[in-house]
């Protein structure tokens, strides 16, 4: 195969450049920069537990307080539909009813993750019985 002027195989042998404008291309291409050191990602701490919410024990509870460190959780609620908030306050308005203004209505068997590192409560939209709420928190360990 014959090079032509604009290969690169032409201009490492010194080639002369063709006459005329020159390439976009080439005159786009960025300067060469140091390399930069990044840090090994060593994988997340997974931990796990279960919050219940009845009436002798408090139908409202922080599941999730806020934690930098949290790349990501999971909850379930596992007996019963429940609240999810981001204040007490609004968990504590919605506690025990069938409509919350401002709540996210976590049905039961459905699990919902959470990518956000904000505080989250949650409030049982029934008294008369407890509802467990299964919380699974990845975290980076450092």
């Amino acid at each position: 195969m014959a090079a032509t002027h604009d290969s690169h195989l032409a201009k490492m042998a010194g080639a002369p450049a063709p006459s005329g404008p020159a390439d976009p291309v080439d005159a786009a291409l960025p300067e060469l920069y140091p390399a930069i050191s990044v840090r090994n990602e060593s994988p997340a701490l997974g931990i796990g537990q279960c919050i219940s919410l009845s009436s002798s024990s408090g139908t409202v509870k922080l599941v999730l307080p806020q934690d930098p460190r949290r790349r990501h959780a999971l909850l379930l609620s596992v007996d019963n539909d429940v609240w999810i908030a981001g204040t007490k306050e609004v968990a504590q308005a919605a506690e025990g009813s069938t409509a919350g203004s401002y709540c996210f209505y976590l049905p039961k068997g459905v699990p919902v993750p959470i990518i956000n590192k904000g505080a989250w409560y949650a409030a049982a939209t029934t008294t008369a019985s407890v509802s467990r709420i299964s919380v699974m928190v990845d975290k980076d360990d450092t």
